[in-house]
Order: C-alpha cells, then sequence, then structure tokens
C-alpha cells in the first residue's frame, strides 16, 4: 500500500512538471509554430546557454520533446589552465620587444 502511494506521488510530481515546462515551453514559442527559436529564448539565459546542445536535430528550433530535455543538458564551461610558469600572453602585454636593431635592418648614419 505504502508503495502504491509514493508510486502515485511520483506520478503526481511528473504530471505537474510536465505542465510547467509546457506552459513555459508555450510562453517562449512567441509565434505559436509549435517550437522555440532562439530568438524566441534570446531573453533567458538558461534557455540561450543550453539552446545548441539540446537542438539534437540541429535545425536551429526547439521541440517541445528537445525543450522538455534542457534541464537534461550540461553547459560546458571553459576553465582556465593553472600554469604559474609560463609568461602572460603578448596580447594582455605579457612580453615586451626586446631593445635594439631588428635583424636584417641596417642602420645608417641617416636613420633608416
Amino acid at each position: 500500500m505504502r508503495s502504491l502511494a509514493l508510486g502515485l506521488a511520483l506520478v503526481a510530481a511528473s504530471a505537474y512538471a510536465d505542465k510547467t515546462t509546457d506552459a513555459y515551453f508555450r510562453s517562449l514559442d512567441l509565434n505559436g509554430d509549435g517550437f522555440v527559436s532562439l530568438s524566441e529564448a534570446a531573453g533567458d539565459e538558461v534557455v540561450v546557454t543550453r539552446f545548441d546542445r539540446a537542438d539534437k536535430n540541429r535545425d536551429g528550433k526547439l521541440s517541445p520533446k528537445e525543450f522538455a530535455n534542457l534541464k537534461n543538458v550540461k553547459v560546458r564551461v571553459a576553465t582556465r589552465k593553472k600554469d604559474k610558469d609560463k609568461e602572460p600572453s603578448a596580447a594582455v602585454g605579457g612580453t615586451s620587444p626586446k631593445s635594439g636593431p631588428k635583424p636584417g635592418r641596417k642602420v645608417g648614419a641617416d636613420g633608416g
């Protein structure tokens, strides 16, 4: 009897989650075509960051099934390598040009 009650509770919770996801999907589907495009989801950071990985068939829009799977999509975050011995890149001012004449250039009396 206890397992039956637990099973019914899980089904009810799942149905509530499905209704919530469906309502959220419909609120983002601005043109009512049954799909959520990237431009329709532009105001929602969570959907935008997971959009490409959730769009399994790469058609540029999320079907209701793809949208329902958004919560399972993992977002990859770039991590910075920790290398303390390495010099910073020249793009951030890590290295400076060496002083002196450059190879292949003649230094004359007229300065050039």
